[in-house]
């Protein structure tokens, strides 16, 4: 069996931390290694596992971008449906301004 058939997916990396959501970079690696020191794998190996997968859900790009443009994500779809939906609808783009590029 996996170790991954034993981990739940991190819902608030944040609140597992222990941090405010608009903690920066530094701050969450700082927490990070102070929560390691506390509970290291050897000792507590499940702790350790949340510790480390939420640290890894506060430094994930796709979620620190949801989180700085303060999308409210609804539902769940993968990113690749959101682009492709995009794609589809692009933005309509003013005559005016259409019209100002070409002087």
């Amino acid at each position: 069996m996996s170790d991954q058939a034993n981990t739940t997916p991190v819902t608030d990396p944040f609140r597992v931390l222990g941090l405010a959501v608009g903690a920066g970079e530094d701050e969450v690696r700082a927490r990070y290694l102070e929560l390691v020191k506390e509970f290291p794998p050897e000792q507590d190996p499940q702790k350790f596992r949340d510790i480390h997968q939420a640290y890894e859900a506060a430094r994930d790009p796709l979620r620190i971008a949801v989180r700085l443009l303060g999308i409210q994500q609804a539902t769940s779809k993968p990113w690749s449906e959101v682009i492709n939906e995009q794609r589809a609808k692009p933005p309509r783009i003013p005559v005016n301004l259409l019209l100002s590029l070409g002087n």
